[in-house]
């Protein structure tokens, strides 16, 4: 499948995305020269260039009626998540941890529905209790 990645999202995700899910194609807007793209034509032009799938974290495309027209009329997914409450390298390893955690099952769901579809992608736990246990070793 091909995702493209909505220039609102931290292009930092690619390549993770990239080498873990070698078999699909992840491209930015940068890469494909849409940056500044309104969003009913972005979602047109992105369909007529073979995408499946919009990665983003621009949840008002599913609430603003153009645009969800947009993703019904043309078939393409969304795939988004909400934006880390996090800076540097903490937002990028976020974002790409919960892409990464969520696409075998983006995935699969999408191999098995026609239409589209919105897939909300859960972000991670961003305090370290939540992902790290750190214990002193004794002997």
């Amino acid at each position: 499948m091909r995702f493209f990645l909505d220039e609102n999202e931290t292009p930092a995700v690619l390549p993770p995305l990239r080498m873990v899910f070698f078999d699909h194609e992840f491209r930015s807007a940068d890469e494909e020269g849409l940056t500044g793209v309104l969003d009913p034509a972005l979602i047109e032009e992105v369909s007529q260039r073979g995408f499946d799938a919009i990665m983003t974290q621009d949840r008002n495309q599913l609430s603003n009626r153009e645009e969800r027209d947009a993703f019904i009329k043309t078939g393409m997914h969304w795939v988004g998540h909400h934006q880390p409450d996090a800076e540097g390298l903490l937002y990028i390893v976020n974002s790409a941890a919960a892409y990464l955690a969520a696409m075998p099952h983006v995935l699969q769901r999408m191999a098995a529905i026609t239409g589209a579809h919105s897939f909300h992608v859960k972000n991670l736990g961003l305090q370290a209790g939540q992902r790290l246990k750190v214990s002193r070793l004794k002997s």
